[in-house]
């Protein structure tokens, strides 16, 4: 997901980026709860029948699948921000706060769109700045990534149209 506001007033624009997120957590939840009554169910139902050794592992088998579920949806929440004014370039990314941040100065930065050499490969969005490479937008699909570099090179132009001077 590519969302961008603009302040025309102080010529600042946020860009969210967001992975698509295929469930919520309370369905998550629903999905783990019907795991893990079917498992235990089955698993109660052959320690009534003398097979005991099956209940650690039903309760094993719903364990690990509600840590995986977890940490799924955990990365459905990552998310970058990139902040452009006149002078300044900021990125942030984190899951749920800033963990990693980068601000460099907008004018000695630059967007590199590195396309795969086979259609099958996703291409990259990198932003470079005094010999760093930052890479953008990694888990968007491809055509957001059209999107966001179509938005990023208007929002760029928009800068080097109207330079704000001061006197």
């Amino acid at each position: 997901m590519v969302k961008i506001e603009s302040n025309k007033e102080t010529n600042t624009h946020r860009i969210l980026l967001r992975p698509n997120q295929s469930t919520s957590w309370s369905l998550s939840l629903f999905f783990i709860g019907f795991i893990a009554i079917t498992c235990l169910s089955i698993g109660i139902a052959f320690a009534f029948l003398g097979a005991t050794l099956i209940l650690p592992f039903a309760g094993l088998e719903v364990i690990l699948v509600t840590v995986c579920v977890y940490l799924v949806l955990r990365k459905g929440y990552r998310q970058e921000v990139i902040i452009m004014t006149q002078d300044k370039l900021r990125i942030e990314t984190g899951i749920g706060k800033s963990e990693k941040v980068w601000e460099y100065f907008r004018m000695w930065s630059y967007l590199l769109v590195e396309r795969p050499t086979h259609p099958w490969y996703p291409a990259h969005i990198v932003v470079t700045s005094k010999g760093e490479r930052v890479p953008v937008g990694d888990f968007l699909t491809e055509d957001e990534k059209e999107e966001l570099v179509i938005r990023l090179e208007s929002i760029i132009d928009s800068f080097n149209k109207n330079p704000i001077t001061s006197d």
